[in-house]
């Protein structure tokens, strides 16, 4: 996994991506509770689209399915064969879904 994210971003960005997503979970863990934002969800006030796949091992089904009850207007869809990675593994769907919703 890391090689293509290096071809894609390149070493020096990637390592600083990657080590201010370290400090974020960090931070968020030492939430007693991992909330960081939970309370927010409800005073979303514009149309969201969540996409999620089933197989994403980074994010628990209950996520987007929390996130969809909690804002309002919101569009949840599931690829049953996604991962983490939707819009690399399932271009075409991915782009098809956002273009939809954009209309």
């Amino acid at each position: 996994m890391r090689r293509p994210m290096e071809e894609m971003y390149g070493l020096e960005y990637l390592a600083k991506t990657f080590d201010a997503w370290v400090n974020a979970m960090v931070h968020f863990a030492s939430k007693p509770s991992g909330n960081i934002c939970r309370h927010l969800l409800p005073f979303i006030e514009c149309p969201t689209l969540i996409l999620h796949g089933q197989k994403d091992a980074l994010v628990p089904p209950f996520h987007p399915e929390f996130i969809h009850h909690q804002v309002k207007d919101s569009r949840l869809h599931v690829l049953p064969e996604g991962k983490h990675n939707l819009h690399l593994r399932f271009p075409a769907e991915f782009n098809r879904l956002v273009e939809e919703f954009l209309k």
